[in-house]
């Protein structure tokens, strides 16, 4: 960050955050900041859906990285999990902690923050800042039809298991931005300099993930279940295949992956970042085989990349195809937050 300014906590919260950018006013929203609530009027109809992530300097995102990508980043992956839930985004609130107040790294921020609430019509409605080592925490709040949202629980035997778009960019793009990964040493690119465009793909795929909202909003009525890949395939998918009481299998030869990712990491990595490394904030759900066809109609009416990847089947736990259909065997590596010390995503309360 830059010399430190001596703006006081109230003029940080009007100077760049309390804007017409930010702060917009919405239907619903009957009092944002400027007091010591919000005020948001539920519709009968639906029900509230909320989210929060915690991010922390060092762990969450890189020391130094560029407060507009950060703000994207930590505003995109909580849009994420109202995408998995098929909610709308409603309006959000910002927790920022700061070893001190820095008017350019604030501008950026607050300027980072600005595009997907607007794209989304999501306001900031109120939030605090404080001192202390940098973090910064966002809930995100959203609307869905009452019985309309896309639960963990409602898979069901010979559903088909799809995931958006491809799968792996966010763990390696901890490798093309020089980080750790907790995939290990052995968890590396196959090419010594990546091309500039491999490169400015994985750092967009790090810091500007794809809230899957489009997909969710048009579609969301065909999902039996969803969840947001933010761990992982493997153990996003097993959240699923548990709360269902229900069993999955994946085709291997079906995982999709980004050109970026085929053309700088081998095989073997590639397998593992896209089921272990987490970060890719896609979707993975379940859909009845009666509703694939009109599915895959409005995917493709949206522009939005979807696989069919397995199915849900009566039992427990995943089972790993080759491309013969032949059981292939995939040693667990779920993440697990308070053990690890590299740089990555943490576990949410979810």
């Amino acid at each position: 960050m830059h010399k430190p300014s001596s703006h006081s906590e109230f003029e940080i919260i009007r100077r760049f955050f309390a804007t017409s950018n930010l702060s917009f006013p919405r239907e619903g929203i009957e009092l944002g900041i400027g007091d010591d609530a919000a005020l948001i009027e539920v519709p009968p109809n639906k029900h509230l859906a909320m989210s929060m992530d915690v991010l922390i300097s060092g762990i969450h995102f890189p020391l130094g990285a560029d407060p507009s990508l950060i703000a994207n980043r930590a505003l995109a992956v909580n849009l994420s999990d109202l995408a998995a839930m098929g909610a709308e985004p409603y309006c959000f609130t910002l927790g920022l902690v700061l070893p001190h107040s820095d008017e350019k790294w604030l501008a950026g921020f607050s300027s980072g923050l600005e595009h997907l609430a607007r794209q989304y019509n999501c306001p900031l409605v109120g939030g605090d800042t404080s001192r202390g080592p940098m973090s910064i925490c966002i809930q995100v709040q959203g609307l869905v039809e009452k019985n309309r949202a896309a639960r963990r629980s409602g898979a069901n035997v010979g559903d088909k298991i799809y995931v958006s778009g491809t799968l792996g960019d966010g763990a390696i793009a901890l490798l093309a931005l020089g980080l750790d990964s907790h995939l290990g040493s052995e968890f590396s690119l196959a090419v010594s300099e990546p091309s500039a465009a491999c490169m400015q793909f994985f750092e967009d795929a790090y810091f500007k993930p794809h809230p899957q909202i489009e997909l969710s909003s048009a579609a969301g009525k065909l999902f039996s279940s969803a969840i947001d890949i933010s761990d992982g395939l493997q153990g996003d998918l097993q959240h699923i295949l548990d709360q269902s009481e229900v069993a999955g299998n994946i085709r291997l030869d079906a995982i999709p992956y980004s050109k970026s990712a085929l053309s700088c990491v081998s095989p073997e990595n590639r397998l593992l970042a896209a089921l272990f490394g987490g970060d890719d904030y896609g979707l993975c759900f379940t859909v009845a085989e009666k509703d694939c066809v009109e599915l895959e109609a409005i995917a493709k009416g949206l522009g939005v990349s979807i696989t069919c990847i397995g199915d849900i089947n009566a039992g427990e736990g995943i089972d790993y195809l080759g491309a013969d259909g032949s059981p292939v065997e995939v040693v667990p590596q779920a993440f697990q937050h308070f053990s690890a010390t590299t740089l990555t995503h943490g576990s949410r309360l979810k």
